[in-house]
């Protein structure tokens, strides 16, 4: 069926527009070592992979369970692994326009969808058979929910609180955006009986994460170790995070398009009255604690990767599975 409002086709638009991109080509590039990971767990037999996972690679486990149902429904290759990845960024792209329609109105939201849905780094990952996808489209909704309930909508409180721990089970790190949506809510002060179902939502969700947090730190011995914190990580998650072209970009460019987007940022926080608070609440809060909190923490203990500001904890558990899989 067709939309039928300006809401509507605001959603619309960026999912089919994502998801065109994503298909576009996506069985161009061979399968790289992680997906090739992806493609054996979704080749094995059930009983093979609740084995594996309760040895090695248990933060990764919804996501293979996943692709382990995909895998016996409609084979392995690399467009059945990749394809999953792609619907998540067309969610993704809905999903964050629906997010601005709430914090901004219609055009607010079609533009942030469409931005998303044809940015290069969304691309990538709509085309990559690992679980990057799902996590930014949860991620997205869990902070669209987190509006809702803000604004008085109680019944949003239980699909946050399943957003949250889906978004824990899909990467333990992604409860960082947990702080930011704390942020939000002191920097809104929505009331007091409005944060209280933010925060017992947030605790709810956490909680359902805890087993997954207990079985992953049992595993932490396959996890290598990250680089760590100088003085040019932040300048290096900046031009990662704000050159969409990632490290095909020149350095010259990368150098304008920084202070350009800072700059742009500064001057809609100036002009506040012009640009809905909300937006700033939401935002901000989500562009700079979960970094900022890993950076924080890996004085102590590396933990911070660039690469979207993820730890290594999510990324280093491919390695202990690359180990079963090329030393058994």
């Amino acid at each position: 069926m067709l939309p039928s409002s300006p809401e509507g086709a605001a959603l619309w638009a960026p999912a089919v527009v994502g998801l065109g991109v994503g298909l576009w080509g996506i069985t161009g590039p061979s399968a790289w070592t992680d997906e090739i990971v992806t493609m054996d767990v979704a080749r094995r037999s059930g009983a093979q992979l609740v084995e594996l996972l309760g040895r090695v690679d248990a933060v990764h486990g919804l996501y293979y369970a996943l692709m382990h149902l995909v895998g016996r429904g409609a084979g392995v290759d690399e467009f059945t692994m990749r394809l999953p990845s792609a619907v998540a960024v067309s969610v993704a792209a809905a999903g964050l326009s629906w997010l601005g329609q709430l914090l901004g109105g219609v055009r607010l939201g079609l533009c942030a969808g469409l931005l998303l849905a044809v940015l290069p780094t969304a691309s990538r990952y709509a085309q990559e058979a690992r679980s990057f996808a799902f996590v930014m489209a949860v991620a997205v909704l869990a902070t669209g929910a987190l509006v809702k309930v803000l604004s008085g909508d109680w019944r949003w409180s239980g699909a946050y609180a399943v957003l949250i721990a889906l978004l824990g089970w899909f990467n333990v790190l992604g409860l960082l955006l947990v702080a930011a949506h704390a942020v939000t809510v002191v920097l809104r002060r929505p009331g007091r009986l409005v944060a209280v179902r933010v925060v017992s939502a947030q605790a709810a969700g956490a909680t359902a994460v805890v087993p997954l947090l207990v079985l992953g730190f049992s595993q932490r011995s396959a996890v290598g170790e990250a680089a760590p914190v100088t003085g040019g990580t932040p300048y290096d998650f900046l031009t990662w995070l704000l050159t969409p072209g990632q490290g095909t970009l020149p350095g010259a460019l990368k150098l304008l398009l920084i202070p350009t987007a800072l700059v742009t940022v500064a001057l809609l926080a100036a002009r506040r009255r012009m640009t809905p608070s909300l937006v700033l609440a939401v935002g901000v809060p989500w562009l700079v604690v979960p970094p900022l909190v890993l950076l924080v923490a890996s004085l102590a203990e590396p933990l911070f990767a660039a690469r979207a500001g993820l730890a290594p904890a999510y990324r280093r558990g491919v390695h202990g599975l690359e180990i079963v899989l090329y030393r058994r």
